[in-house]
């Protein structure tokens, strides 16, 4: 099992569904979301990183964010971008890394703040085509982060078994 750490944003989750489903192998797991602490190991043991989460979490207030832009990473993924706010979800992902996560930190590619619309490693010639019809979309979202989700997802990544919410003060 491992854990992740995202935000589910108050936008519209079927219009953005009916493209992932095209496009993202994991539109049946989770809903639009930002992720903000990558897999970790359940190793890490629950307790632990949610004491490490409230204590990263209690100080911080929500603030607004806006998902605009669409973008093509280094390893082929399809990025709803985040516009504002960017540089308060990239503080706070660098805060999520410290002390139990210190060491689970991913370095080899810079952290964007986003909103995953499709993977194309398996099949880059299908980017252009996504890319047009993501254009289309005109997708532009104005939200507030204010709670985020820790989540458990079983050993095939194909459930959410546990869900932990916490609210921004």
């Amino acid at each position: 099992m491992i854990y992740s750490l995202v935000h589910y944003p108050n936008i519209d989750a079927k219009r953005i569904n009916r493209f992932r489903r095209n496009y993202d192998p994991q539109v049946d797991l989770i809903r639009p979301h930002i992720t903000l602490m990558f897999p970790v190991s359940e190793s890490i043991g629950e307790d632990k990183l949610v004491r490490h989460l409230q204590n990263v979490l209690r100080e911080r207030q929500p603030f607004p964010i806006h998902l605009k832009g669409l973008h093509k990473s280094s390893d082929d993924y399809l990025f709803l971008l985040v516009d504002e706010g960017k540089e308060a979800i990239v503080d706070l992902h660098a805060h999520i890394y410290s002390d139990v996560l210190a060491n689970n930190r991913q370095t080899e590619l810079p952290y964007v703040p986003h909103l995953t619309l499709g993977v194309f490693r398996e099949n880059t010639n299908e980017f252009p085509k996504a890319l047009d019809e993501a254009k289309r979309l005109d997708l532009n979202y104005r939200c507030m982060l204010d709670k985020l989700h820790l989540v458990k997802i079983n050993d095939q990544r194909t459930q959410i078994v546990w869900s932990k919410e916490f609210s921004l003060a």
